[in-house]
């Protein structure tokens, strides 16, 4: 029993202390995320880096039929799809700008009929960072043609579909040209959950000590 204790404890107590700290991680992670979404947009710079959750602005033209159908997102209990579309700004880069999300048919050979937006326009969006490659259990082949119907967002290889494409999300906002239904600003696990681990795992140690202490007192006396 002293040996299973000698093990158990700290690891439980190891795994609380964890949970905590990606609970302040967490924290940092939506206060940076709150100051910067009410920042101005700015023009996008050469540079992406240290842009997350920043507004941009570009200027540039929809291109027709290029884009990616991310697929299996549920909205209200619906099936849809993201629509990742292809951008292609004033200075030759071009952009994977999510135009939100679109209902999917009732037949799955179908694909949605997404409208395509005219000419030159000006459009503000939010840098979206990747927050992890979603695990899956079958490869994700892509076709060849275009639209391509995709089952996870992985922004580096739908920019190396492209040519000189920026690997970054730009996500669109409510009124902006192109927009469906916008994708929410979601961050992720709150830090609530993360302290709700932490509980958890603390509670486990606070009943091992008391189940060592039960255990002793019952062998001696």
């Amino acid at each position: 029993m002293t040996a299973f204790v000698a093990v158990f404890l700290p690891l439980l107590a190891s795994l609380g202390f964890w949970q905590i700290g990606r609970a302040d991680e967490k924290r940092d992670r939506q206060e940076l995320v709150f100051e910067r979404l009410g920042m101005l947009p700015v023009a996008v710079p050469e540079s992406m880096e240290g842009m997350e959750y920043r507004h941009v602005r570009l200027q540039g033209v929809f291109e027709l039929n290029r884009y990616f159908l991310l697929d299996n997102q549920m909205v209200q209990g619906r099936p849809g799809y993201w629509i990742i579309a292809s951008f292609l700004a004033d200075d030759s880069r071009r952009w994977l700008v999510n135009r939100g999300w679109v209902q999917a048919p009732p037949v799955r050979e179908h694909l949605p009929e997404v409208g395509s937006v005219e000419g030159p326009v000006t459009l503000t969006g939010i840098v979206w960072p990747q927050l992890g490659l979603i695990p899956l259990l079958a490869e994700d082949v892509w076709p060849e043609t275009w639209p391509k119907r995709v089952q996870r967002m992985n922004v580096a290889r739908m920019a190396a579909a492209l040519d000189n494409t920026e690997a970054v999300e730009i996500r669109l906002e409510a009124g902006q040209p192109g927009v469906m239904k916008p994708v929410r600003l979601y961050t992720g696990v709150g830090l609530e959950r993360h302290l709700g681990y932490a509980a958890q795992w603390f509670g486990l140690a606070i009943v091992l000590i008391v189940g060592y202490v039960f255990f002793g007192l019952k062998r001696g006396g």
